[in-house]
């Protein structure tokens, strides 16, 4: 595979016929696009047809206008809570939390988006439980802490791994002392 045909997100080629492409004329809804990716060895893979922007700018503003899914603990109950991309696009937060403040998950501080019911935590589940394409785990912090997540739905689901691969991406591209310096100008000691 060329690298062409390895893009993270996309919008349509210039040469494109709207009409011949069943994508465009659902508006490029996000379901739709995100049906155009497929996961290979952990990265995204996108038809070669398409290019950067469109997907990304969709999933970003999907994740900032949120989604409603069940935070799975321990125990055998799940919290249905609201999940959502903070507006600089620098933390996942959640609601209603009694801890407020602690209600987040720097996008730096993710070390990895799994897909499908792969935690300790899903394993504790009958195996019946939830539909493995509307789950999904964030791993984050220097202790690899999960947060695992279930959606209504796995466009839902591939909106929010593929949008959190993309910005930890980008992360991972800064050079240190700029991703240090953006640390330490959002969470002033």
């Amino acid at each position: 595979m060329d690298d062409a045909s390895t893009i993270k997100c996309l919008s349509p080629d210039k040469d494109m016929d709207a009409s011949k492409t069943p994508l465009l004329q659902n508006k490029f809804s996000v379901a739709r696009l995100a049906e155009e990716f497929f996961w290979v060895g952990g990265s995204i893979v996108a038809s070669p047809r398409w290019k950067m922007g469109h997907i990304v700018e969709r999933c970003m503003s999907s994740m900032q206008t949120g989604t409603q899914m069940i935070k799975l603990r321990g125990s055998s109950k799940g919290l249905v809570r609201f999940y959502y991309l903070d507006e600089h696009k620098s933390c996942i937060r959640w609601r209603p939390s009694r801890k407020n403040e602690k209600a987040k998950i720097s996008i730096d501080s993710i070390q990895e988006v799994c897909e499908g019911k792969q935690s300790e935590i899903f394993q504790r589940y009958a195996d019946g439980s939830f539909d493995p394409n509307c789950c999904f785990s964030i791993y984050y912090g220097d202790h690899m802490e999960s947060l695992d997540l279930v959606s209504s739905s796995g466009e839902e689901t591939r909106t929010w791994i593929t949008g959190l691969k993309y910005l930890m991406a980008g992360i991972s591209d800064e050079d240190s002392l700029s991703k240090r310096q953006r640390t330490r100008d959002q969470y002033p000691s």
